[in-house]
């Protein structure tokens, strides 16, 4: 047997687990069946209780209370009367079988159960049982309760965060679906931006062409201004006159093609100029630049105002060489001339001429 295990003082079977007590009188060891200690009393006694435990053995060897203060026995102090003698042997001995007191016999076994102490630890700690019950099963009702509510919360929150979710999602698409359609048409604009430069480009050489075209038909044309009207004036006179005067056959003027034409500016009191048909043009001021031509030399009296001669030009040149003349008197430049509908200007007579073909070319001057 091993030393260290330990028998049962009651059944003497030996004690395989820590399950027993010790008696602090006589240091014998009980199963807790032969302590008559039931395991949920074991368990809840406190070391220094288990340490004062005492087998029942011991426990029936203690000595009884004091039982001075029975009837029979007179008080500490208190003197017999002498009468209390003085009775006959068969009173004496009947008062004295009155008055003892008659105590029933113990037990042989007495349960530690029985006693007062036993019966308090064993009710309260059913009490405790019941009230950490009690205490288990409310806090775990709050509990549940609370944690009911705090899901269903988190329930309304989680359905809020979907719903959220959801609409992030679709304007998420939309943001790309946009983005799409934002690129498609950058791409559209950056091509029409392209094919609008391309036929700006072809617009502006179809102009130029156009007024090319315009003034190669007016090649043959001149322009005089600063005749005045009439309302019996002969166009075909006045030119056969004016070829007269600067020298040139009248054969060569066509009659077909003497007109006046509108005023560009209709504001202005100027007459209208009249637009003849030539062969050639003269040279006319040149050889004469003390007397150039106006209105005495066609035959007008009264006051002598200039005439002047120059090529038919379209709408177009006969603007730019309007605006080329402005330009020239604000840049102080000398010489602005037409040749062949062609514009031309120079600074002075030593520097070179200039063709303006443009307005863009008119602002770099």
């Amino acid at each position: 047997m091993n030393p260290k295990t330990k028998s049962c003082a009651g059944c003497l079977k030996r004690i395989t687990n820590g399950n027993h007590l010790s008696c602090y009188l006589c240091s014998d060891t009980y199963d807790l069946d032969c302590a008559n200690i039931n395991f949920q009393l074991f368990t809840t006694m406190s070391k220094d209780r288990k340490d004062k435990w005492t087998c029942p053995k011991c426990h029936n060897k203690k000595k009884k209370s004091d039982n001075t203060n029975t009837p029979i026995i007179p008080k500490l102090g208190q003197k017999r009367n002498r009468r209390d003698f003085s009775s006959s042997p068969d009173e004496t001995e009947s008062n004295t079988v009155d008055q003892v007191t008659q105590r029933k016999k113990l037990q042989t076994s007495v349960s530690t159960d029985s006693s007062p102490s036993h019966i308090d630890e064993s009710l309260l700690s059913t009490i405790r049982l019941e009230i950490q019950s009690s205490i288990d099963r409310s806090l775990k009702t709050v509990i549940e309760s609370a944690l009911k509510k705090e899901f269903e919360a988190i329930k309304i929150e989680l359905n809020t965060l979907k719903d959220l979710k959801t609409g992030i999602e679709f304007l998420s698409d939309e943001y790309d679906r946009m983005k799409t359609e934002l690129k498609t048409s950058e791409e559209k604009v950056k091509l029409l931006t392209n094919s609008n430069n391309s036929l700006l480009i072809k617009v502006g050489e179809l102009s130029q062409r156009l007024n090319l075209i315009e003034q190669h038909a007016r090649e043959t044309n001149i322009e005089i201004n600063g005749i005045p009207e009439g309302k019996t004036e002969n166009l075909n006179n006045i030119a056969k006159q004016l070829c007269s005067v600067i020298s040139i056959p009248s054969q060569v003027v066509e009659a077909a093609s003497c007109t006046r034409v509108r005023k560009m500016n209709d504001t202005t009191s100027r007459p209208r100029a009249i637009i003849v048909k030539l062969l050639s043009v003269s040279k006319f001021n040149k050889k004469n630049p003390n007397e150039k031509l106006n209105t005495t030399h066609l035959g007008f009296t009264g006051t002598k105002t200039p005439v002047y001669v120059s090529e038919h030009l379209s709408p177009h040149y006969k603007a730019l060489h309007a605006r080329t003349r402005q330009v020239a008197r604000e840049k102080s430049y000398e010489f602005v001339w037409i040749r062949s509908g062609r514009i031309f200007v120079r600074k002075n007579e030593h520097s070179p001429a200039k063709q303006i073909k443009s307005y863009e070319t008119l602002d770099k001057l």
